[in-house]
């Protein structure tokens, strides 16, 4: 729960509380700007789903607000004229029993990776913080926040859209490792843990060879036929399906299906162009589409937005209070060079592609090529027209080829 519920206070003046212990240590009022670690108690005119009087821990700060998770669990900001500030006291040199306690449940946490590596059970090995992923660990090296303890391994239960590790802290509160904390990452891996099995063609892989203009990149291994050989059997098989450079097993790792889903993503983000008409196939008229309808035609105006529930591709021209909606690319067609040429012609007389008006001059496009003038306009899916042997035919829009828009036409 976000509001802290075993808050204590310590001291008062003039009925204001100026003191307050929480988990084991004492908090005092203080007039300055607030800091990760802080507490903060909300004044009697602030709500927003929180709770005026009640006690929040500062997880982070961000433009100068204080961030916290508020009692429906969803992080807020909260600028300093709505709440009274409490920072934690200095350690004394005569530290109470409860003090003392947490500072050895510190230590022994610390210790538990080592301890466990000698019995045989378990061992860490450091990886790099872009590897990552829910199920390692977080150690931090150096860090300001009072609820975490520095060397303690911290399990990693998600990795937020900024790439910073989710954990939770020694105060039972969300908290992240971001970039400008000192921290490193491991992963537990059996004292027994089998050597992995040799790369294959056809399976997934990481590229690691510096310098290399490939490396870090995801690739499937192919086999060079007659050219193989033993320093370097794989050709590489580039995710946007083009050839890449040969490689050996000294410089490829198994890539992980974290790191494989992201490739393809972003491959698949690659075919999309800023400006490009693209049509809705899947989501619309519902968040983040809200006011988009499948099968309309749409602009794409940025290709990587980091949205709250992934990257996602900004379009706009919905209906919608919305200026922009937000798709995946599985839920997007990009129109074809045709298609965009066509959607521009009807574009520029302000009508959409296949849009017929009464007195227009059509023909069609198939038989005799017939010139016609509309008589209905567009309706249900049909067009009226006037032929010359077979009076009036409802015909589909896309059998027939705008010659002249009635607003052009000088016979009128």
């Amino acid at each position: 729960m976000a509001k802290l519920v075993s808050v204590k206070t310590l001291d008062m003046v003039n009925g204001e509380i100026t003191k307050v212990a929480y988990d084991g240590a004492a908090y005092e009022r203080v007039e300055d700007e607030a800091r990760k670690g802080d507490l903060l108690m909300m004044k009697n005119d602030v709500r927003l789903d929180t709770t005026p009087g009640a006690f929040y821990y500062v997880m982070s700060l961000g433009n100068g607000k204080a961030k916290i998770l508020d009692d429906v669990d969803l992080p807020h900001t909260w600028s300093r004229e709505y709440y009274d500030l409490f920072r934690k006291v200095a350690a004394s040199t005569n530290p109470s029993v409860e003090e003392r306690v947490a500072k050895a449940e510190g230590e022994i946490e610390s210790l538990k990776s080592d301890v466990a590596a000698l019995k045989g059970e378990a061992e860490y090995k450091r990886i790099t913080k872009s590897e990552a992923r829910a199920g390692d660990y977080v150690k931090f090296i150096e860090t300001d926040d009072e609820g975490i303890t520095i060397g303690k391994l911290y399990e990693i239960e998600a990795i937020d859209c900024d790439g910073d590790p989710v954990f939770t802290d020694d105060i039972d509160q969300e908290n992240y490792a971001q970039s400008d904390d000192t921290y490193e990452v491991y992963r537990k891996v059996s004292a027994a843990e089998p050597k992995p099995e040799r790369l294959k063609v056809g399976e997934y892989a990481k590229v690691v060879q510096e310098y290399h203009h490939q490396n870090g990149e995801i690739i499937i291994l192919r086999d060079r036929g007659s050219e193989r050989s033993d320093t370097f059997p794989f050709r590489s098989e580039r995710l946007d399906g083009t050839t890449g450079d040969i490689f050996g097993h000294r410089h490829l790792v198994r890539a992980t299906d974290e790191e494989v889903a992201e490739a393809k993503r972003a491959v698949e983000l690659a075919k999309f162009k800023e400006g490009a008409k693209v049509r809705l196939k899947s989501g619309g008229e519902k968040y983040p589409l809200n006011g988009f309808e499948n099968g309309k035609i749409y602009e794409v105006v940025h290709i990587n937005f980091n949205h709250r529930l992934g990257r996602r591709i900004a379009i706009e021209g919905g209906d919608s209070r919305e200026v922009y909606g937000f798709a995946t690319p599985d839920q997007l067609e990009i129109l074809s060079e045709e298609e965009a040429t066509e959607l521009k012609k009807w574009a520029e007389i302000g009508r959409e592609i296949g849009e017929y008006k009464k007195g227009d001059v059509v023909r069609y496009d198939y038989g005799d090529n017939e010139i016609c003038e509309v008589v209905d306009d567009t309706e249900d899916g049909r067009v009226g027209v006037q032929t010359k042997d077979y009076g009036i035919c409802r015909e589909k829009p896309t059998n027939l080829r705008l010659i002249t828009p009635v607003e052009a036409r000088f016979d009128r």
